[in-house]
């Protein structure tokens, strides 16, 4: 592995709960089924979906009229300039936009953005184009300021933190709360969002009910009788 010694920026794809960063190497970089730079196999993304251009220090995203569009932070988009840690939606795949990648602790591989050749090939073309490397995940603490378990505060360095009444990561004692209520996915320090999974009594964000919305530290959520304050904290450097 080699440190970076210039800005380079990258994409991490995250996709069944696995993380994927993909340095963005090239003046286009192309996502889609089939022929592309990032290639995910996923019926609801488009054979040629959306494009990232370099354009001078900035890369801007642009949608290739795709069947089921493409997402910026929640929104449909058809070209819009990419700022850090934006997050981009693709079919069942989420990308988060990272402008530096020396933001990552440790080493990171070199890539040629994804590619690989389509020539016959040598042993060193077999070795994989795109790197999956452990990054230090950042911790969100949940505080529960009411409800049965009042006075509770539980800490998790997960990328997907299921909030309900059983089968989750936060499990509450709650008869309002389902039994799948809430979903907190971690996508970067900037990028957290808080999603209801079709809960019976709905999520609420600082008193407002939500379907998808992102978090910064300090918001309350609020799941049936209890409210749980959400605290975020950058990973810490090794």
């Amino acid at each position: 592995m080699a440190k970076l010694h210039h800005p380079h920026a990258g994409l991490l794809l995250i996709r069944n709960r696995k993380q994927m960063m993909i340095p963005l190497t090239k003046d286009v970089t192309t996502i889609g089924r089939k022929q592309a730079d990032i290639i995910l196999d996923d019926p609801k993304v488009s054979a040629r979906h959306a494009e990232v251009h370099r354009k001078g220090k900035t890369f801007v995203l642009i949608d290739l009229k795709s069947t089921n569009g493409t997402f910026l932070n929640r929104q449909s988009i058809s070209e819009v300039e990419l700022t850090d840690q934006d997050v981009i939606e693709v079919g069942l795949s989420t990308l988060c936009y990272f402008e530096d990648l020396r933001e990552f602790h440790g080493n990171i591989e070199e890539s040629n953005g994804g590619m690989r050749p389509k020539k016959e090939a040598t042993n060193a073309d077999r070795e994989p184009m795109t790197v999956s490397k452990t990054l230090n995940q950042t911790t969100v603490e949940l505080e529960i300021l009411s409800g049965p378990d009042e006075g509770k505060t539980i800490k998790f360095k997960k990328s997907h933190i299921t909030l309900g009444r059983s089968d989750a990561d936060l499990v509450l004692l709650d008869l309002d709360i389902s039994r799948s209520h809430s979903l907190i996915e971690v996508l970067g320090k900037n990028s957290v969002f808080v999603r209801d999974l079709n809960s019976t009594n709905g999520t609420l964000l600082n008193g407002k009910k939500i379907q998808s919305e992102k978090i910064k530290t300090g918001d309350v959520l609020t799941l049936g009788n209890t409210k749980v304050k959400v605290l975020i904290a950058a990973p810490e450097e090794e």
